[in-house]
């Protein structure tokens, strides 16, 4: 008797926890997932996405490889405005060689044009870091390029310039005008 009794006490024990489990699951409500207001976005955005990765690909080998926190992209202009963006380029062999970063972008897909804005760093695999407030990558020459002052730390040699030109495949970097650098420990040391 008391084998019977302690069994139906199990049983009903179990079958209660199941009951309220399942009630649980079945009145448990999801929380909606917040979306950005409407109003937030310009008024000529036509796709907004969120925790973007886009990758550029010639003959299978990845060229550059976009992430942003934002995108808002307008048909009509054929941009898309990006926000706190890292551009990481290749090489022709699919090698690592850049690292961009920036707060503001603009992708021109049909001009194959990427403009970065707002404190622009590029970071090189040859131990150069560049800063600027704007500079446009071509995706069909495959450089990065600005008219604006940019600044240059190359190890022990730190040049300003106004406006330059890196070239991605060959690794060469042209600083247009007004070219000034400093030599940390002066020059033969």
């Amino acid at each position: 008797m008391q084998r019977v009794t302690i069994r139906n006490f199990l049983l009903i024990a179990i079958l209660t926890v199941a009951f309220g489990l399942g009630l649980r699951m079945c009145t448990h409500r999801r929380e909606p997932v917040s979306e950005p207001p409407a109003a937030s976005l310009p008024a000529d955005t036509d796709l907004s996405l969120q925790d973007i990765q886009y990758t550029e690909t010639s003959g299978g080998v990845r060229r550059w490889s976009l992430s942003a926190k934002t995108a808002a992209y307008d048909a009509e202009q054929g941009e898309s405005s990006v926000r706190d963006m890292r551009l990481v380029f290749f090489d022709k062999e699919g090698r690592e060689q850049a690292v961009l970063t920036a707060e503001q972008g603009s992708w021109f897909s049909e001009k194959g044009v990427i403009e970065a804005r707002n404190r622009v760093v590029v970071k090189t695999t040859q131990g150069y870091t560049l800063r600027t407030e704007l500079l446009d990558y071509h995706s069909e020459t495959h450089e990065i390029t600005t008219d604006r002052t940019v600044h240059v730390d190359a190890g022990g040699m730190k040049l300003s310039a106004r406006g330059m030109r890196y070239g991605i495949d060959d690794r060469a970097l042209n600083l247009t005008s007004q070219v000034k650098a400093v030599f940390a420990g002066g020059i033969g040391n």
